[in-house]
């Protein structure tokens, strides 16, 4: 059994879920309820287990921590498409917010996995709008922890929602499960160590397509090394490098760095400038 700063032995709940899609703001085409796979329930532990996908590594980094229990709520995910419906929407994020409020007051913390470029017709911030509405279900002390595809726009009001988030570090995508891992760590760094997590970002006025955004070959790849050396160094809880989707119409979007630190705001702060700074030069 885990045990407490006073040796009390106790399992760790973890409530885990996602809501996924990529969006063009441009196709004519609104997408709708009828587009998403939606899992509930535990059938989503069983419908990621020995995928390619970030809740399946979420799990395996749970699971080495030992006596975490998972407790799934639910999991839409859809693919790229035009903007949601509102009424679609609507409908996901009921039954997205619906399924947590069993559990509210009862986990300890809480891991969603996220895409960070969703869009419906009427609410150009889906998943900071969840954020919010899961804030007011949880309350605002429970760890929250998100993964985002490096395509994403992480806003403002995400950030003042979340305690931890992990960004793809490949292009093209290759290193989910990966980016569940890290995420799942951080949530347990700030369960089982004490860490108090702080996340900087360094917002580039910069919108980039290109070969050179392919991480193992082009000049962007210098960014993800950058995030990826302040993890392994230790001096990072979790750093990453988003390019936004250009392709996704919203007030905030841009290139931008994020890094999660143990309490040190300056040196997050700093590691987010220095990746902003590098990639402006190769812009």
């Amino acid at each position: 059994m885990a045990r407490d700063r006073k040796g009390k032995t106790y399992v760790t709940r973890i409530l885990i879920g996602g809501c996924e899609q990529e969006i063009s703001s441009f196709n004519p085409v609104p997408s709708t309820y009828a587009d998403w796979d939606v899992d509930r329930g535990d059938h989503i532990l069983e419908a990621n287990r020995g995928k390619a996908t970030t809740i399946w590594g979420a799990m395996q980094e749970f699971d080495r921590w030992g006596d975490v229990e998972l407790v799934a709520s639910y999991q839409a995910v859809a693919c790229a498409a035009g903007p949601l419906a509102q009424k679609d929407f609507e409908r996901i994020a009921g039954e997205f917010l619906d399924s947590i409020r069993p559990h509210a007051g009862k986990v300890d913390g809480v891991y969603f996995s996220l895409h960070g470029s969703m869009g419906a017709t009427d609410e150009l911030d889906p998943e900071g709008y969840l954020l919010e509405r899961a804030r007011e279900i949880l309350g605002e002390a429970i760890p929250l922890v998100i993964s985002q595809d490096l395509h994403g726009v992480l806003t403002e009001k995400m950030l003042s929602h979340i305690d931890g988030v992990a960004i793809y570090h490949t292009y093209p995508h290759v290193d989910f499960e990966d980016t569940g891992r890290r995420a799942a760590r951080q949530l347990m760094r700030i369960l089982r160590d004490g860490v108090k997590s702080v996340i900087a970002r360094a917002r580039v006025p910069a919108l980039v397509r290109g070969d050179e955004l392919i991480t193992e070959s082009g000049l962007f790849g210098a960014q993800v090394r950058h995030a990826k050396r302040l993890i392994e160094e230790g001096s990072a809880l979790g750093a990453g490098f988003q390019i936004g989707n250009p392709f996704t119409d919203v007030p905030e979007l841009s290139s931008q760095a994020i890094v999660v630190t143990d309490g040190d705001e300056a040196l997050a702060r700093r590691g987010a400038e220095e990746m902003a700074a590098d990639f402006w030069e190769n812009r």
